[in-house]
């Protein structure tokens, strides 16, 4: 009911489409070459402009709706499944359920067998659409889009190898950009450096700052602890926080060919930013560290933790580890500002492969070291 509703919309809105620059087209191919009886690869093509995307043809319930794509024509006899390439996949708090969608350029693949009965010449074959397509702001009204391939019949008996609907001889496009494994290194690079040069001015991160002066600033009057091997222990805390969250990721999606169970693994970064309890007590701790930074509340808890400080600081062991403790404890409650970086990173580690898990660390590692730099620099020089 839902659907037809939205399908009756879609006409409806086809006007209101007309004045608004659609950012999806619609194309389709075939062999232009075949015979009656033979099976015929009709291949859909969506390309979306940067930032809005398409819905998979995988169907979740309360979600958004999926793409779908029929065809029509004398020509056809009957058609199979379309294939499509594995899809992205989030967590939409929105719908409150994990969606797939497509971004960038994808190509859908349906194998349609002609009819056996078809006498040589040109015939025409309509694939239809049917899509919404959203960005982040708005989605537009769903709609449908067509376009005509033309296959000329050629005479002859159907070919042994033609006949039947198998995923041997279906080759999508390399040029899909869904798939995380068409991104280079470089620019998985250029995105963790910019992701977390983004994340320092989040505000997730200040109300750490005046722990990090105190903590690091008690230790700088210790003799015996080297200032560079504290510090180092730090940021080790904080990156290797990110790499551990990555590596656990890849590891449990490792061979899990379910994608709606990987999107899960993948999705825990969005259900520590989304849930409700986690970041109201997140929220409670920035709120209390703020007022502590703004000398606002007297906060004797502090002077508790750097009494402990002291007596840690008797000990390099103890030094070093309570400083590795301290990076993972930034880490963690900085999640909910740095997780929309994160988050895409362990989307790139829930492949359910080996490349994936490979390539989420090296993301990752760039991720957190970059992001732990200043605050390195500022555990080096805490009084400065």
């Amino acid at each position: 009911m839902v659907k037809t509703y939205c399908k009756i919309i879609s006409i409806l809105s086809g006007l209101i489409w007309g004045q608004i620059n659609n950012p999806v087209s619609i194309t389709a191919e075939a062999d232009k070459l075949a015979r009656a009886g033979e099976v015929v690869n009709i291949r859909i093509s969506a390309t979306m402009d940067k930032e809005w995307h398409i819905y998979s043809i995988y169907k979740t319930s309360d979600g958004p709706l999926p793409t779908e794509i029929s065809m029509g024509g004398a020509a056809i006899g009957a058609v199979a499944p379309v294939y499509e390439p594995e899809p992205l996949y989030t967590f939409d708090p929105g719908f409150q359920t994990d969606t797939y969608y497509h971004s960038g350029d994808v190509q859908f693949v349906m194998p349609v067998r002609l009819r056996r009965n078809l006498e040589p010449g040109t015939y025409g074959i309509v694939a239809d659409v049917f899509f919404q397509v959203c960005n982040a702001r708005l989605c537009y009204p769903p709609m449908t889009k067509s376009d005509t391939v033309q296959v000329t019949i050629e005479p002859g008996a159907p070919r042994s190898n033609r006949i039947s609907f198998t995923a041997t001889n279906i080759t999508l496009s390399d040029k899909n950009d869904s798939n995380w494994s068409g991104y280079s290194f470089l620019g998985l690079f250029l995105l963790a450096v910019g992701g977390a040069v983004l994340s320092w001015v989040m505000p997730c991160v200040y109300p750490m700052v005046p722990i990090i002066i105190s903590f690091f600033g008690k230790l700088s009057d210790e003799k015996h602890i080297g200032r560079s091997a504290v510090a180092t222990m730090y940021g080790l805390g904080i990156s290797g926080t990110f790499v551990v969250i990555g590596l656990v990721v890849g590891i449990l999606s490792w061979g899990v060919n379910d994608v709606a169970t990987r999107s899960r693994y993948a999705n825990i970064g969005n259900f520590i930013a989304t849930n409700a309890w986690i970041n109201l007590a997140l929220g409670i701790l920035f709120i209390f560290f703020a007022l502590w930074m703004f000398g606002i509340i007297n906060v004797n808890v502090a002077g508790r933790l750097l009494n402990k400080t002291d007596q840690a600081g008797q000990s390099a062991n103890s030094a070093y580890l309570g400083s590795l403790l301290l990076g993972v404890a930034f880490a963690i409650t900085s999640f909910s500002c740095t997780v929309p970086v994160v988050g895409t990173l362990l989307v790139v580690a829930a492949t359910g492969t080996a490349a994936g898990i490979f390539t989420s660390l090296y993301g990752m590692i760039i991720y957190g070291v970059v992001f732990a730099a200043p605050f390195v620099a500022l555990s080096l020089f805490p009084t400065a």
